[in-house]
């Protein structure tokens, strides 16, 4: 069996290991740990100071959220992802579906962006519509940003709505009356295809999407661990 690291964007805890353990649907014995593990409650607030609220939030021992820079995460996975390969792992699955160009750069490191962007466009074809499920409101503008580079590429229109799943540093999470009613307004919109595009989203959440509206439903964490097993068995 192989030996899979699962990289998280922030610090890990017990939950998390359980969220991933439960939803990764991978047959391989996971490492699961976090970019920031090593750092203090103290040394994240010092690194926040001046950051403006965005996608790399850490939540610290009294409940309060801190965030910080998109470079002060991309080192701490570089040598996070570095350490589960040299402690063994056969791969490393980036658990964050924003692109990591710097870590695609390593071997045997599997980022789900491009492998869901590839598959999305195979899906649509040529002048499709591609509906993105977006799971922080506040960050949207610039998390959609790389879907709509791929669309100027491809010959492709993207559809973008807010669905939150629950994640770290976020007090809102969607029901299901939600999930129906975003995948109604994307069928209304003529999509081909709906991305969910973040790790949070569970197979439930696939589920109630795909019936409400008809469409092929991608999930981050099944399909980015689908292709890790068959590369890897």
């Amino acid at each position: 069996m192989a030996t899979i690291g699962v990289l998280l964007p922030y610090r890990c805890n017990p939950e998390l290991i359980a969220f991933v353990k439960e939803h990764l649907d991978l047959e391989a014995e996971l490492m699961v740990c976090g970019s920031q593990d090593e750092l203090s409650d103290d040394t994240l607030r010092a690194l926040s100071e001046g950051v403006e609220p965005n996608s790399y939030a850490e939540i610290l021992a009294d409940g309060s959220t801190v965030h910080i820079t998109r470079e002060i995460v991309l080192e701490g996975m570089q040598r996070q992802a570095q350490r589960l390969l040299n402690e063994g792992c056969d791969a490393v699955i980036i658990c964050c579906t924003l692109p990591w160009p710097e870590l695609d750069a390593m071997t045997d490191v599997i980022t789900p962006c491009m492998i869901l962007e590839d598959t999305a466009a195979a899906i649509a074809g040529d002048g499709g519509t591609i509906g993105v499920m977006q799971p922080l409101e506040a960050a949207m503008e610039d998390e959609i940003q790389h879907w709509l580079t791929l669309g100027d590429l491809c010959g492709l229109r993207i559809c973008a709505r807010y669905a939150a799943p629950q994640v770290p540093g976020e007090d809102v999470a969607f029901g299901d009356d939600q999930y129906v009613e975003v995948a109604e307004s994307m069928k209304g919109e003529g999509v081909d295809v709906i991305v969910m595009d973040c790790m949070a989203y569970t197979e439930h959440h696939r589920a109630v999407v795909s019936a409400a509206s008809g469409k092929p439903v991608l999930r981050a964490m099944h399909l980015t661990g689908m292709i890790t097993e068959h590369a890897y068995r």
